[in-house]
C-alpha cells in the first residue's frame, strides 16, 4: 500500500507544477529575476517539506528515497561548498599550485606587507556561489519530486503537464517561422531572424535541449498506451466486424486513441526540433532513438516499438522538409563550426590540466578562460560558456568533479536500464524508455552547446528523473498500489527533530537569503545581461553603493564604482585627486575579489597611469605599478585584442619617458627606451596577428611619438607582407 499523502505534501506537489510551467516560459529562466524566483520557490518548497517531516508529522522517523545518484549529488555540492571555503594557503598550495601561485602573486601587488594567511580554491567566490545555488535548487527538485509524487496519478500530472508544455513549445516555433517579426513574447527574438526556431527560450539550441526530453516522453507515452481495446463481439462477420473494429479503435475504454496521439505529438515534436536548425540537437535525438531502439528489440514485446521509434523519426524529417528545414540542411553543410569547437575542447584540456584536482572553482571558466583563449575562442569568450558543458564542468570543478557528475549519469541509465529489462508493465516501460532518450539525448548534446547552463532545462530534467525513477519503481493499481524502492530511515527523538531542523532552515533559509540578496543588488545596479529588459546600464552613484550594501561580494559592482569615478569630468583638483583614490580603492577591492579578470588589471593600470598631480609618486610609484598592472592583464587574457592594443598603446607613451640606454638606468627603473619599444612593437604584433584590421590604428599610435619608419615597421606581424606594403603605402602618402 502507497503511504497517504499529508496536505503539505500536495501543497508541495502544486509548487512543483507551478516552477515546471513557468521555468521554460520565462525565456528559460536565464535572468536574475527568473531564475531567482525558481530558486526561492525551491528552497521554500524544501522548508516546508521538512516542517512537515520534522514536525508536523506523527512518524517517529525521518524516510526519504534512496537512489544511486543521492551520494553522488551530495559529494558534487560539497566539493563546490569546499571549493568557496577559506583554507590555510599552504593547503592550497599542495592541492593547486597553481592557484596559489596566482593569489600570492595578488597579495604582493595589493598588500606588499600582508602574507596571504587564508585563501579559497575558487578563484571568484560570487560566481561560485551563484551556480551553487543554481545547483541546489535542481538537486532540491529531484529531491521533492521523489519524496512528495506518491501515485500514479500525480506522475501522469507531471508527463501530460511537460507534454503541454512541449506541445506549446512546438507549437510557438511553428507560429515563429511563419512570422514576419519572429518573437520571444514581446522581444524579437534573435534565432527566429534567422530563421531558427527557438520556442520561449532566448537561442534555438537551447530551445531544442529541452524539446529533446520532450521527444522522449512523448515516445514513451506511445508504448504506455499499448494494449487496452474493447474485446469485439462474437458471431459478427463482414462489414460489421469491421465497423465494430473501428469504434473499439476510438471507445473510451481503448488506448488506440492515445498511441495515435502520442504519435503526432511525437512527430511534432521532431519537427520542431528540425525546425531549431540547432545541429547537435537533431543529432542527439536521432542518436538517442536509435541506441533505445536497439534497448527496445532486446524485449519481444518492445520490438514493433523499436521500428515505429525510427518510423517516426522518418515522418518527422518528411514533414519538417515540406515546412521548411533549409536553415538546418544549410547548418549542416558549414563545418568550420565543428573545428572551432574542437580547437576549444582542446584548449579546455590544458585548463584541467593547470587545475587537475579541483578545478578553477564552479562557475568561474568565464573569468579564468581568457588566459587559454585562441582565436576560435572569440564567442566563447563574449558568451561566457564552452559549448561543452562535460569538459566545461571538468576544468570548474576538476577531475574529481568531472567524476561525481559522470557517476550521476551513469548510475542513473544503468540503474533504470536494470529496473527496465524486468518490468512488464507497457506503463512503466514507456515511460522508462522515454526518460532515457531524453538522458542519452541531452547527455551527447551537451558535448557541443551549454545548454545545461539555462535554467529551464536541468531543472526539467530534474523532473524528469525523478519521475522516471518513480514509474519503474511501481507496482499495483489503483489503492493497492506502492512502491518498490529502498527507502532511507533515520530515527528521531524530539530535540534532534528540533536541532536538525534549525540546521534545516540555517542552510535553506541562507540560500533565500542569498539569492534575494543578489536579485536585490541587481534591481540597483545591473551586471548580468538581459536582452530582454531596458536595464540601466549606467547607474547613479547611489545605486551602485546600495548594489555593494546589498551584496559586497560581487566584484563587478567596485569595478562600477570605480568606472563611476574614473568617467567623472571635475575641474578642482582636490576633488579629482580624491575620487581616483576612491577609483583605486574601488579596482583594489574588485580584484581582490576576482584575480582572474583581465580587464580589472588593466582599468587599475589605467587609473596608477593617470595619477599625475603628484610627480614623484607618480614616477616611482604610480609608473611602476602601472606597468606590472598591464603585464598582468596580459597574462589574464593573453589573446584579448582589447586589452592588448591598448596595453600596446600605453607602452607607446610610457616609452619616451624611460633612459634611453641601460647604462642610465637608476633606482626602481626596469625598463630602458629600447626595451619599451621593443614591447610595444611585440604587442602590436601579436594584436595585428589576431586582428589585421587594426593596422592603422596601430600605425597612428606610434607615429605620434616615434615618427621613425624603422620603428614603425617593426609593428608588422613577421612574414605579413600585405600589411607590411600597406603600412609602407601609407608612410608614403604620410610623407607627400
Amino acid at each position: 500500500m502507497i503511504e497517504t499523502q499529508s496536505k503539505w505534501d500536495r501543497l508541495i506537489f502544486r509548487g512543483i507544477v507551478a516552477l515546471l510551467i513557468f521555468s521554460p516560459l520565462a525565456f528559460g529562466s536565464v535572468h536574475v529575476w527568473a531564475y531567482c524566483l525558481m530558486e526561492v520557490a525551491v528552497f521554500s518548497l524544501l522548508i516546508l517539506f521538512f516542517t512537515d517531516r520534522l514536525l508536523l508529522s506523527k512518524s517517529p522517523a525521518l524516510t526519504w528515497v534512496r537512489t544511486p545518484v543521492n551520494l553522488w549529488l551530495i559529494l558534487l555540492l560539497l566539493l563546490i561548498g569546499f571549493q568557496m571555503l577559506p583554507l590555510p594557503s599552504s593547503w592550497i598550495a599542495f592541492v593547486s599550485p597553481r592557484t596559489f601561485a596566482d593569489k600570492r602573486l595578488l597579495s604582493e601587488m595589493i598588500s606588499p606587507s600582508h602574507a596571504p594567511g587564508w585563501m579559497c580554491l575558487t578563484y571568484y567566490r560570487h560566481a561560485s556561489l551563484m551556480e551553487f545555488l543554481k545547483m541546489a535548487a535542481y538537486a532540491g527538485m529531484f529531491f521533492l519530486v521523489l519524496n512528495t509524487v506518491r501515485t500514479k496519478q500525480q506522475t501522469r500530472v507531471l508527463m501530460y503537464v511537460l507534454i503541454g508544455l512541449g506541445i506549446f513549445e512546438a507549437m510557438y516555433a511553428l507560429a515563429q517561422i511563419f512570422s514576419e517579426t519572429p518573437r520571444v513574447w514581446w522581444w524579437k527574438s534573435r534565432a527566429g531572424t534567422g530563421g531558427f526556431a527557438s520556442g520561449t527560450f532566448i537561442g534555438s539550441n537551447h530551445f531544442a535541449f529541452y524539446m529533446e526530453m520532450m521527444l522522449g516522453l512523448s515516445f514513451g507515452l506511445v508504448i504506455a498506451h499499448r494494449g487496452r481495446q474493447k474485446r469485439l463481439t462474437p458471431g459478427l462477420s463482414g462489414f460489421r466486424v469491421l465497423v465494430q473494429r473501428v469504434v473499439a479503435w476510438f471507445s473510451p475504454e481503448s488506448d488506440q486513441t492515445r498511441q495515435i496521439l502520442f504519435s503526432f505529438v511525437t512527430i511534432l515534436m521532431g519537427v520542431a526540433i528540425l525546425l531549431s536548425a540547432s545541429r547537435g540537437g537533431i543529432l542527439s535525438a536521432g542518436m538517442a532513438i536509435f541506441l533505445v531502439s536497439i534497448l527496445l528489440f532486446t524485449k519481444s514485446r518492445c520490438r514493433g516499438f523499436g521500428v515505429l521509434a525510427l518510423g517516426l523519426c522518418l515522418v518527422a524529417l518528411i514533414w519538417g522538409s515540406r515546412m521548411g528545414i533549409q536553415p538546418a540542411v544549410e547548418k549542416f553543410s558549414h563545418t568550420e563550426g565543428l573545428g572551432q569547437r574542437l580547437s576549444i575542447t582542446q584548449t579546455l584540456l590544458s585548463m584541467i590540466s593547470d587545475y587537475p584536482l579541483l578545478g578553477v572553482g564552479w562557475g568561474n571558466f568565464r573569468y579564468l578562460y581568457p588566459r587559454y583563449m585562441t582565436k576560435e575562442g572569440e564567442g566563447v569568450f563574449f558568451s561566457g560558456y564552452s559549448h561543452n558543458d562535460w569538459a566545461e564542468a571538468g576544468a570548474e570543478a576538476g577531475l574529481a568533479g568531472m567524476l561525481f557528475i559522470i557517476a550521476v549519469f551513469a548510475a542513473y541509465l544503468i540503474t533504470m536500464i536494470r529496473i527496465w529489462q524486468k518490468r512488464r508493465s507497457p506503463y512503466a516501460l514507456g515511460i522508462g524508455a522515454g526518460v532515457m532518450i531524453g538522458m542519452i539525448s541531452i547527455g551527447i548534446h551537451s558535448f557541443f552547446d551549454f545548454s545545461m547552463h539555462i535554467p529551464a532545462n536541468p531543472l526539467t530534467l530534474s523532473v524528469l528523473m525523478a519521475t522516471g525513477y518513480l514509474v519503474l519503481h511501481r507496482t499495483g493499481t489503483a489503492y493497492q498500489e506502492s512502491f518498490f524502492y529502498q527507502v532511507r530511515t533515520l530515527p528521531l527523538t524530539l530535540w534532534p527533530r528540533i536541532g536538525l531542523m534549525c540546521l534545516c532552515l540555517f542552510i535553506l533559509g541562507g540560500g533565500i537569503f542569498g539569492v534575494v540578496r543578489h536579485f536585490r543588488a541587481e534591481v540597483h545596479c545591473p551586471t548580468e545581461w538581459n536582452s530582454t529588459m531596458n536595464l540601466n546600464w549606467n547607474p547613479y552613484l547611489t545605486d551602485i553603493e546600495k548594489a555593494i550594501a546589498h551584496n559586497p561580494g560581487n566584484a563587478e559592482y567596485h569595478a562600477r564604482l570605480a568606472e563611476y569615478y574614473m568617467g567623472k569630468q571635475i575641474s578642482d583638483k582636490t576633488l579629482r585627486e580624491r575620487y581616483n583614490e576612491k577609483a583605486t580603492e574601488s579596482l583594489k577591492t574588485a580584484i581582490h575579489l576576482n584575480p582572474g579578470q583581465g580587464t580589472y588589471w588593466y582599468e587599475l593600470g589605467e587609473n596608477c597611469a593617470s595619477k599625475r598631480y603628484a610627480p614623484y609618486p607618480y614616477l616611482n610609484q604610480w609608473l611602476p605599478l602601472a606597468d606590472h598592472c598591464f603585464e598582468i592583464s596580459i597574462r589574464c587574457a593573453p589573446n584579448d585584442v582589447n586589452i592588448i592594443s591598448k596595453v600596446a598603446k600605453y607602452w607607446v607613451r610610457r616609452s619616451t619617458m624611460l633612459p634611453e640606454t641601460k647604462d642610465m638606468l637608476s633606482g626602481d627603473a626596469s625598463f630602458s627606451r629600447e626595451q619599451g619599444i621593443q614591447k610595444f612593437q611585440r604587442l602590436f604584433q601579436h594584436a595585428l596577428r589576431i586582428r589585421p584590421n587594426l593596422w592603422e590604428w596601430a600605425v597612428i599610435q606610434v607615429w605620434e611619438y616615434y615618427p621613425d619608419a624603422d620603428i614603425l615597421t617593426e609593428i608588422v606581424p613577421p612574414r605579413d607582407g600585405e600589411m607590411e606594403g600597406l603600412v609602407l603605402q601609407w608612410l608614403e602618402n604620410k610623407m607627400n
